[in-house]
């Protein structure tokens, strides 16, 4: 059987991925049990431990960048009014060459 605390931390994370509902102290507090009775019993049958699982990329995690939402990217909505501002500009400047420097922001 796994430790109260790490019950108590993995019942913590369900309780809050949960929407940290009043009156599942219980639930979560047997679910994390399964739960961890579970993982100890697959790395039994593995023969594996998280211990000895290789953690010389643990310091690489999590990754600098998000996982992709898969939303497409989407133009504002004034996309078109400042490309033909842009446009006017570089017609406007190329005609007289004194196209101004840029501005820092």
């Amino acid at each position: 059987m796994s430790s109260n605390q790490s019950i108590a931390e993995l019942a913590y994370r369900l309780w809050t991925e949960r929407g940290r509902p009043h009156g599942s102290e219980e639930e979560d507090w047997l679910e994390a049990e399964r739960q961890l009775a579970a993982r100890q019993e697959s790395e039994q049958e593995c023969g594996v431990r998280d211990s000895e699982i290789d953690t010389s990329l643990e310091a690489t995690f999590p990754a600098s960048d998000p996982p992709a939402s898969h939303i497409p990217d989407t133009p504002p909505a004034n996309a078109a009014d400042k490309w033909d501002a842009a446009a006017n500009f570089r017609a406007h400047h190329a005609a007289t060459d004194d196209i101004p420097p840029q501005e820092i922001r």
